[in-house]
């Protein structure tokens, strides 16, 4: 991990403005942890480029750690023609090249602009927010609680997960900075819709099973064959 003061700018230093970058816009999609390096490559070939990066804290163990980090994984945008895609290729830091119609390129260019100016101006008031939707199953990577699962309740910031045993549907609501989760396997079952079946015991003739109905905030009793 770089230090914090060895992170790259985030745009070109001799470029005034995003907005001022000559030819159109690309993404450029690199290998595994390899966006600063090439944003360092291309400021030191003059290329034009933007890296948004969001200061964030981690934890490794018990020390807790400042650092630098892209915005976007695994992209470095960057403008120009043929000339600048060679300085990139020739980098061998990329695998592909995420084009960005034409047509688009005013309303990007308007988009990174504003983005760039929030992260230079106001950089403590932004922060990561992954795409955490109600409903889903998430992981915590990082603090005190890594390693633990829950389900999202609530996709604000923090974000509200619930934790506990579904077959016994009962489990706390606990709130956690959206950064520290990260999505997990998709699933289509919202906590209040899932249902989980117990056997509890024989009725009558034996023939009959007694199953609780679990959800998160109520149960109920059926008989099934």
């Amino acid at each position: 991990m770089l230090r914090l003061k060895d992170n790259p700018p985030m745009t070109l230093p001799s470029l005034p403005a995003l907005a001022d970058a000559p030819g159109c816009w690309t993404a450029a999609y690199c290998k595994p942890r390899q966006e600063k390096a090439l944003a360092w490559e291309l400021c030191r070939g003059e290329v034009p480029y933007f890296l948004p990066m969001i200061l964030r804290e981690t934890y490794s163990g018990s020390r807790r750690r400042s650092n630098l980090y892209p915005m976007f994984t695994s992209y470095v945008f960057f403008a120009g023609g043929d000339s600048e895609r060679l300085v990139v290729q020739k980098s061998h830091r990329t695998v592909g090249f995420l084009e960005i119609d034409p047509a688009a390129q005013a309303s990007f260019s308007r988009e990174i602009s504003s983005l760039e100016l929030a992260l230079r101006t106001a950089p403590k008031e932004l922060e990561l927010y992954p795409q955490l939707v109600t409903g889903k199953r998430v992981a915590v990577i990082g603090g005190p609680m890594k390693g633990a699962e829950g389900i999202v309740l609530n996709a604000d910031n923090p974000a509200r997960l619930w934790i506990g045993v579904t077959m016994m549907g009962a489990g706390a609501k606990v709130e956690l900075h959206a950064d520290l989760l990260s999505p997990l396997s998709d699933e289509s079952e919202e906590v209040a819709e899932r249902v989980i079946e117990l056997p509890v015991g024989l009725v009558g003739d034996g023939k009959h099973v007694a199953t609780r109905r679990s959800q998160r905030d109520s149960s109920e009793f059926e008989l099934t064959r």
